[in-house]
């Protein structure tokens, strides 16, 4: 009987896949999909996260295959009104990797096919909870019933384990949508990030591997045209930068909403990741709230303690992650052209202090502020 069993085999269960089986530990990860999706999806990895796949074995390859988004500016009206220098965080993690996603899962589906062959079952869709007891769950996945000491579900915001349990998803969606599309960077902006505050709305951009720059963009109301030809024109004329629409490598129209479950433990079943919080791609912090969830649970599987400490620890920390989330979306939103200039003065007068630009670097990484 394996000592877990998760559900979906995208970052976050295999990443749990790998701490328990570093511990030595029998897994078995079930995946709906048959094949590895290619889209470049996430792209963020914080500190923590960073950390976080050094313990997973693959942190220096990860390293290697990703962009070091060392700091951010803010321009406004053609200027730089602020800048952040990642630098200032400490530890050993400076920056934010950027990373995309589809890359992140191949490098820990190598690593745990290293540790544990054949461990990831595919084409293997979950159907139910058939029975739970004190020591054990039991399950049907792919037409089989399977046993487990615990049954992880990490299978994403329209998580099917978590509606067979029926537990709530309580939340609401916010207003607004983002295009975003992957394009070849012909900025010289090089390892910085750069949001542009235009009064229609906030164009962000971020350079990836491969040359790439990611760029979103915010609308008000959905566009009826969704295509990377509407994504140039955009962002050509927020933030002068012009971009060639037929050599964009992804483009997607997004929304965004805050839910969370009221508990991620129920009995031998755990809910982690999108299963059991969703939180706005906006400050691209989900998928390292995610690993973090991955590592208390594999805590919690390897050395037991109170189940109720993964849900104040880690529902408290994406409560917190959705509070930054949704300042990020209000700092982006559409403003009248008379707010514009004195939004952009106190942008400037709050950047020029020392003590806040580091609040907001920590912040802003998901590494907190140090006490001292």
């Amino acid at each position: 009987m394996d000592e877990a069993a998760i559900i979906g085999a995208g970052p976050v269960g295999l990443a749990l896949a790998i701490l328990l089986v570093q511990e030595g530990r029998a897994v078995r990860v079930f995946e709906q999909r048959t094949a590895p999706v290619e889209h470049s999806r996430a792209i963020g990895l914080h500190p923590p996260a960073q950390q976080i796949l050094e313990q997973l074995g693959v942190g220096a390859k990860a390293q290697h295959a990703g962009v070091q988004i060392r700091g951010g500016l803010g321009i406004s009206r053609g200027r730089s009104i602020a800048a952040m220098d990642f630098s200032v965080i400490g530890g050993a993690y400076r920056h934010v990797l950027s990373l995309p996603q589809q890359c992140t899962e191949q490098l820990l589906r190598e690593r745990l096919e290293d540790l544990a062959p054949g461990s990831v079952e595919r084409g293997c869709a979950f159907e139910r909870v058939l029975s739970q007891s004190q020591q054990t769950v039991e399950f049907a996945a792919g037409g089989v019933v399977h046993r487990a000491r615990w049954l992880a579900g990490a299978d994403g915001v329209r998580s099917a384990v978590r509606t067979d349990l029926g537990v709530r998803f309580a939340g609401k969606n916010h207003h607004g949508c983002y295009l975003m599309g992957d394009f070849p960077d012909t900025t010289s902006l090089a390892h910085t990030a750069a949001l542009f505050l235009h009064p229609h709305g906030i164009v962000e951009s971020f350079p990836m591997p491969g040359r790439l720059r990611r760029w979103v963009v915010r609308f008000e109301k959905n566009p009826k045209d969704t295509s990377p030809e509407l994504l140039a024109e955009t962002v050509g004329q927020r933030s002068g930068y012009l971009l060639n629409a037929s050599s964009c490598t992804m483009s997607s129209l997004f929304g965004t909403a805050t839910r969370l479950v009221p508990s991620m433990v129920h009995g031998r079943v755990l809910l982690l990741g999108d299963a059991a919080h969703q939180i706005s791609p906006i400050g691209g912090q989900g998928l390292s709230l995610g690993f973090q969830d991955a590592q208390a649970v594999a805590q919690l599987v390897i050395g037991g303690g109170p189940l109720q400490a993964i849900d104040d620890l880690r529902l408290r920390a994406a409560r917190s992650a959705a509070r930054r989330a949704q300042v990020n979306m209000l700092l982006g939103r559409a403003l009248p052209g008379w707010a514009v200039p004195p939004r952009d003065a106190v942008f400037s007068r709050l950047a020029a202090s020392a003590w806040l630009h580091q609040w907001v670097a920590r912040d802003f990484t998901m590494t907190g502020l140090r006490r001292r």
